[in-house]
């Protein structure tokens, strides 16, 4: 089934022709990485950091827990390779911040502490939740909401969107997901719906898919509870409230979410990972990355989470030209990281190089009223005004105008011919109103 856009604006990012940039020919094929090292962030989640368990010197398996979290919004950690404790450091993250990394030297043995085999049937809600909550996943779209509290929802839930809309330019690690891992996507359907105690779920692709369209069409056939939507191939869709509006119809409330309306909203990655954590009950230790850009090799990566950002450009055949930026997550939504130490944690589902000769000048000029970034705001606000406002102050009419509608896709700094940097005050004014309303 095939459904039209119903959002006004957005941009056809189709890939990297709209980028100047080199993307995964064959997004199908998917390659592993085996560093010697990797670097294990024990904060990769919205909530508080994970507490270490682990001492320096000790053995660890695949899988282990090595960071807990006893209380609070947060998610456990765990060892992505089996191997030894070598440091527990802080390590600069990429954007003059340090984080606290267990350290954990490979010995390539991959050997699991685990294994179990539940069978979905024999599973209450409960112990889905559970099992879900001690392998640590969280949202791999890239909100890194801890998914134990997401599939533990107050509210009555008739149906989940599953999504595959990967509308970030240039990135196909979904995509590659649902072609090679379409048998666990499946399993994960069934888990998050018996979790959550839905009755239908729908799995949202775009419609320059196909051969993933094709391959969960096939393995849906026979579910009665399971179906698959084409969605236009237009930027920000993938967003949770643009994809909730095309295939509904319908407008997230402004003061609540999809859930307030039956629906719940959950990424296909995130999916995988819950139906790994019942079967084979391997935690959230691993996930597929798309290098691409400015890369001799472009390529998508199944890597280790804790992955130095130099090991995985080393394993990309190195630097095509001189790097001048690198982002973690997508072209327009992610960030922009400073050294090479970095590690890729559970949000890194993109990992973009762009060299001297394709980074733009961004150096903004003054606003030119042209009002292209009114035309492609999904969400129908006024972005050169919100950044005029928040650049004065003035939080009675930042908010009167909306600020906090914003769903910071960026649409409005890829568009200005006069590169104002209006995502980035905007979302600026909204840090801004949260927290004076909290003082």
């Amino acid at each position: 089934m095939m459904v039209n856009r119903a959002f006004k604006g957005g941009i056809d990012l189709h890939q990297d022709q709209a980028l100047h940039l080199r993307g995964i020919d064959n997004y199908k094929r998917v390659e592993s990485i085996y560093p010697k090292k990797v670097y294990i962030p024990i904060q990769q989640h919205i909530g508080d950091p994970a507490e270490v368990t682990v001492s320096v010197g000790e053995k660890v398996f695949l899988g282990q827990t090595i960071a807990k979290m006893d209380e609070g919004l947060g998610a456990n950690i765990h060892a992505s390779v089996s191997g030894r404790i070598v440091g527990v450091e802080e390590i600069d993250q990429g954007q003059g911040d340090e984080m606290t990394c267990i350290v954990i030297e490979n010995d390539f043995q991959e050997q699991p502490k685990k294994i179990y085999h539940d069978k979905i049937e024999e599973l209450s809600p409960e112990t889905i939740v559970e099992k879900v909550e001690a392998a640590g996943v969280v949202g791999l779209g890239g909100a890194t909401f801890p998914s134990h509290v997401k599939l533990n929802p107050k509210e009555d839930i008739h149906t989940c969107i599953f999504n595959g809309a990967e509308c970030e330019p240039l990135l196909m690690a979904d995509a590659a997901l649902m072609v090679n891992q379409g048998d666990q996507l499946i399993k994960g359907c069934k888990l998050v719906l018996k979790a959550v105690g839905a009755n239908e779920g729908i799995i949202a692709i775009e419609d320059d898919k196909q051969e993933a369209i094709e391959v969960m069409k096939e393995l849906c056939k026979d579910i009665p509870t399971l179906s698959v939507i084409e969605v236009p191939s237009v930027y920000p869709q993938g967003s949770t409230e643009m994809l909730f509006k095309t295939i509904t119809g319908k407008e997230e409330p402004p003061d609540g979410s999809t859930r307030d309306l039956g629906y719940l909203v959950i990424n296909v990655a995130t999916t995988v990972a819950v139906s790994e954590a019942i079967d084979p009950g391997i935690p959230l230790s691993y996930r597929i990355c798309s290098v691409v850009g400015d890369v001799m090799q472009q390529k998508n990566v199944y890597f280790p989470i804790g992955t130095s950002i130099q090991d995985m450009i080393d394993f990309c055949g190195g630097f095509d030209g001189t790097p001048s930026k690198i982002i973690t997550g997508g072209f327009m939504m992610g960030r922009t990281v400073d050294t090479l130490a970095a590690s890729l944690t559970k949000s890194a589902n993109g990992l973009i190089v762009i060299n001297e000769k394709h980074d733009q000048d961004s150096t903004p000029s003054p606003c030119i009223l042209c009002a292209r970034c009114v035309e492609v705001c999904p969400v129908g606000l006024l972005p050169h005004q919100l950044e005029k406002n928040y650049l004065k102050k003035n939080w009675k009419r930042l908010e009167k105008l909306y600020v906090e509608s914003c769903i910071n896709c960026g649409c409005c700094t890829y568009i200005c011919p006069a590169r104002r940097h209006l995502a980035e005050h905007i979302v600026a004014g909204q840090q801004a109103l949260k927290e004076r309303r909290e003082s």
